[in-house]
């Protein structure tokens, strides 16, 4: 129901009460609540919603907006602090759809800042923040290793004053995972925004890192992410050049497996619209036929909606499958034993601390 009504708004008119119960339940669990207010919107049909309903939508539109507001602030803070500094400032994800105005910002919960520097300067980057207030997270020796040497970013930092984590990173995939794009392309491609001294990624690598980070890695909220794909794809889709282009950026990056999964789950599971010629060249990228199909019960449980009674033992079982492959993506075998060791081992000390402490 929550799938059909975001695609399909009108699809809304007549539900009956404990319908509409449902399809809020079902929208907050998985962050779609104020996407759904905007489409309702978009449609003239918020009106026609029941008042209970209206007064859920309505308070889920004010929440995303308020991290909308916080957002744009802490980007203006960031840009303060490093602007003639360091260029280019490419912001990421919820950011980017923000501040350029792009489909997926209608409803969409943003609830940090993303932002991508060259490698070179990230040190850069970090200093000139740390002068400027923002702290670094509390991480031990182990844990600041691993953001530092393998992983794309470096740890998160925030400022005291604020809510909002500042997430900086200088490529779009670890390291150490088996896909390593090419990050100078994605910089020099990048599109400035005028007037602001920022920049967002071209089109089609917007879309690729947003399909890197749905399709291998593990994600909170794998359908909200998903729409955001579909809304890029419906968006830019419609511009000249635009998929050739995302089949070149796909071969150039190495991210030729995660275009295919994208192009067919958003189609599976949202009807997305892809050109046949684009499906054809995607098809040459697919795994084999049995992994393929159990891809597809994976992310079918993946980008499934709960029942009122919370997720199934299946979905509970693909999580868990998913977690593990992403952490297979992301690290070569030795290393990745290791650090699941180092990590359940943490895990076991700080429930054994916890226990012991009076109280």
């Amino acid at each position: 129901m929550l799938i059909e009504c975001l695609l399909e708004p009108r699809r809304t008119m007549g539900l009956a009460e404990r319908d509409w119960h449902f399809l809020l339940l079902q929208a907050r669990r998985h962050g779609l609540l104020a996407k759904l207010e905007a489409r309702l919107t978009n449609q003239q049909l918020i009106g026609a919603a029941p008042y209970k309903a209206r007064s859920h939508l309505h308070a889920a539109h004010i929440a995303a907006l308020s991290t909308q507001t916080a957002v744009r602030f802490e980007v203006n803070r960031v840009l303060r602090a490093l602007h003639g500094r360091v260029e280019p400032i490419v912001l990421m994800k919820g950011a980017a759809y923000v501040h350029a105005g792009l489909a997926p910002a209608a409803g969409r919960f943003v609830g940090d800042v993303d932002l991508m520097v060259p490698r070179a300067r990230i040190g850069e980057v970090e200093r000139h923040l740390l002068e400027a207030g923002w702290e670094g997270a509390e991480l031990d020796a182990y844990d600041q290793r691993y953001y530092r040497e393998w992983t794309h970013e470096i740890p998160p930092m925030q400022h005291p004053e604020r809510d909002t984590p500042v997430d900086i990173h200088h490529t779009i995939a670890a390291l150490t995972s088996r896909v390593h794009p090419d990050a100078s392309a994605i910089l020099a491609a990048s599109v400035a925004l005028p007037g602001s001294g920022l920049h967002v990624m071209a089109p089609a690598d917007m879309v690729l890192h947003s399909a890197v980070h749905l399709f291998n890695d593990e994600v909170g909220l794998p359908l909200r992410d998903l729409f955001d794909l579909h809304d890029l794809l419906l968006q830019f889709g419609v511009e000249p050049g635009f998929w050739d282009e995302l089949l070149a950026r796909a071969q150039l990056h190495g991210l030729q497996r995660v275009l295919y999964h994208m192009l067919r789950q958003t189609r599976r599971h949202l009807g997305t619209p892809v050109p046949e010629s684009v499906r054809a060249a995607a098809s040459a990228w697919a795994p084999a036929p049995a992994v393929g199909a159990l891809m597809d019960v994976l992310f079918g449980q993946h980008f499934a909606v709960d029942p009122p009674q919370g997720p199934t033992a299946l979905r509970l079982q693909a999580a868990n499958a998913l977690y593990l492959r992403a952490h297979w993506l992301r690290m070569p075998t030795a290393m990745l034993v290791r650090h699941l060791a180092v990590k359940s081992w943490k895990r076991w000390r700080e429930r054994g601390e916890g226990a012991a402490e009076p109280g």
